[in-house]
């Protein structure tokens, strides 16, 4: 019993706390883990994806603009970006250069080519400074009197055809994951938009594939049938931990599920759908997706870098956007793809608050027992189940807005019992929301 009890002691060393961040240096391209449920590189290393979103980015910047927007955007602890190829979104069609993607504009399959030039400058800088680029093919938008999407360019003779178009020019690249539909659910396109997919796999079927469609409706929501379907994407403007727990139980035809990721929700500095972007907001879609099964990982948003404004630069000195550093910090350091989101009352016997409110407490577990996280967004105690651990327990409370720790006692806690934990009243921003991390004591 002595040999076992070390032997299980070691193993929770090394498989927990404080690992090396595995999304450093990592080798494209990615793919759906064995179990379906984070990615991994082609190494087969967990790859953290920690995305900011800059959707008219290649159309509102030069390259050298670019090539600085990347460059700050590694050293700020990103590992993806979110872009369209095309956008009629918020102002002209055409790039910096006055260039169109398309001649005439209404037909996607006569690309012109200097447009499209400045995108592959764009991508190939992202992919040598070792980013994620997800990339949306062809906004649809709504439709009707919608002049802001692409909705009436692609039809069911066309899509495959451009997907092919798209899938061939940038096959070479291994760091790419294709966005298709774009704001909106299919209805009458939902033909164009499958083969739109499978026209970019038909060329490139290494890259990986999700579909974005109306707020409320994850990319499996239409399409949970299709096999080119490899991540799904959730996205919604109310509080996250309600729609991605629901995808986290999804039933997939194949029986395979498909990785979950936050691909939009509020932004920084942005009102949408009723909720406006605080830092305390996009601290709370973050934390909730990703404790509520994103295990593929989530994109922030902030208003002038989705719409890559003049003020692009100063949005990377708001606390939002600062403290996502964290968010990689916790996680990315840690076993994050061993946990799963913690059903019912089985790990917070008390104080978990109503699902779908703004108190709702998110909590995963490692399946192994030797990792647990917690997010509290209103400071209040909660009692947490011991026995749910494997080992005795280190407990630390994390601070989200500065990413400090503090050891809620000095001697590891049993791993028996009921135990209330109380956070601190205020975190380093004046706010009340922690993060309670209980680790397997080394």
């Amino acid at each position: 019993m002595k040999y076992k009890a070390i032997a299980c002691a070691f193993l929770a060393l090394i498989t927990i706390a404080h690992a090396a961040d595995t999304t450093t240096g990592a080798k494209f391209p990615l793919r759906a883990s064995a179990n379906g449920r984070y990615l991994v590189d082609a190494a087969d290393q967990p790859f953290f994806y920690h995305a900011d979103t800059v959707w008219l980015m290649p159309r509102h910047a030069t390259l050298a603009v670019a090539e600085e927007y990347l460059d700050q955007r590694v050293k700020d602890g990103f590992t993806a970006l979110h872009i369209h190829a095309v956008s009629k979104e918020n102002g002209p069609v055409q790039n910096m250069h006055g260039e169109e993607p398309f001649a005439p504009l209404d037909d996607i399959l006569k690309p012109n080519e200097a447009y499209w030039r400045h995108l592959d400058a764009i991508l190939a800088a992202a992919e040598k400074r070792g980013l994620a680029v997800a990339i949306s093919a062809l906004w649809i938008r709504w439709g009707g009197d919608d002049k802001h999407g692409w909705r009436a360019q692609l039809t069911d003779e066309n899509a495959r055809a451009y997907g092919r178009f798209l899938g061939a020019r940038y096959a070479a690249h291994k760091n790419l994951i294709w966005i298709v539909g774009g704001d909106a659910n299919p209805k009458e396109k939902r033909t164009a938009v499958a083969l739109l997919a499978q026209g970019l796999k038909d060329k490139a079927p290494h890259h990986l594939l999700t579909v974005h469609n109306a707020p409320e409706h994850s990319s499996a929501a239409f399409f949970a049938d299709e096999p080119w379907l490899d991540l799904n994407a959730a996205y919604t403007y109310r509080e996250v931990h309600p729609h991605v727990l629901a995808e986290w139980s999804r039933p997939f035809a194949d029986g395979r599920p498909r990785p979950i990721f936050l691909a939009e929700s509020c932004y920084e500095r942005e009102t949408m759908a009723g909720g406006l972007g605080t830092p305390f907001r996009v601290r709370r879609e973050a934390y909730g997706a990703l404790l509520s099964g994103a295990l593929a990982g989530h994109a922030y948003g902030h208003h002038e870098l989705w719409t890559f404004s003049s003020k692009w630069r100063e949005a990377a000195q708001d606390p939002g956007f600062r403290q996502m550093r964290h968010v990689r910090e916790l996680f990315a350091t840690r076993a994050w793809w061993k946990l799963a989101p913690e059903p019912a009352e089985e790990l917070i016997p008390s104080g978990r608050g109503e699902r779908g409110k703004l108190d709702h407490v998110s909590a995963a577990r490692a399946e192994d027992g030797t990792l647990a996280i917690v997010y509290i967004p209103q400071s209040r105690a909660v009692t947490v189940d011991l026995a749910r651990l494997s080992a005795p327990i280190k407990a630390q409370w994390f601070d989200p807005t500065d990413g400090s720790l503090k050891l809620v006692q000095a001697e590891a806690f049993s791993n028996k019992g009921h135990h209330e934990f109380m956070p601190p009243e205020k975190n380093a921003s004046g706010e009340s929301d922690w993060v309670l991390l209980l680790e397997a004591a080394r």
